[in-house]
């Protein structure tokens, strides 16, 4: 059932779609940012349950790192992977963390400088890589999440990904947008 939510996540489903004139417009806005919340972290759950590691690992550490807008809905129970896979939620680490301790990365604002060394030293790493920022995928990260007109859509950096030795699901990748090949 997850899995279908995701799907449709995925398919960038309108997030407030039908709210009452009688709101107020701050109430609007509040329940965009909370759907936001709760659509991208289906969106990383989703893109997560169909990664495979080469070895997998037990327990599944996710780590956030800089100022994330999404990153506190990861928080959450999440039951997308059952009793067979456990995962723990990590947040505020550093870039030395990140590269020794965690098998998914979400990344929210950095500077240029700290993401391009972050991301070089994730380089061949089997480290999911997931950004807010929709130039993320520029700086060499797997996945950017994209938030338009009540949506979120993410990208696929298919580069990162193939370095890495991570394998994603097929239909994940049909489903995200694709960045151009960088010479």
């Amino acid at each position: 059932m997850l899995r279908k939510l995701f799907i449709h996540c995925l398919a960038a489903v309108p997030l407030a779609g039908g709210a009452s004139l009688a709101h107020a417009q701050s109430g609007q806005q509040a329940a965009l940012e909370a759907g936001g919340q709760l659509v991208a972290s289906a969106v990383v759950w989703g893109i997560i349950s169909y990664t495979r590691w080469p070895q997998p690992p037990q327990p599944l550490r996710l780590c956030i790192i800089g100022n994330s807008t999404h990153g506190d809905a990861l928080y959450r129970p999440s039951d997308w992977f059952g009793p067979e896979r456990s995962v723990t939620v990590h947040g505020a680490v550093t870039e030395q963390e990140a590269v020794s301790q965690c098998d998914v990365l979400y990344v929210g604002k950095l500077p240029p400088e700290r993401l391009t060394a972050l991301v070089k030293a994730l380089t061949g790493k089997p480290v999911l890589t997931i950004g807010e920022e929709r130039d993320f995928c520029s700086f060499g990260g797997m996945f950017c999440l994209e938030g338009a007109a009540g949506s979120v859509r993410f990208a696929a950096n298919l580069d990162a990904i193939s370095r890495s030795g991570l394998r994603v699901n097929p239909q994940v990748l049909r489903l995200s947008r694709q960045l151009p090949n960088r010479p």
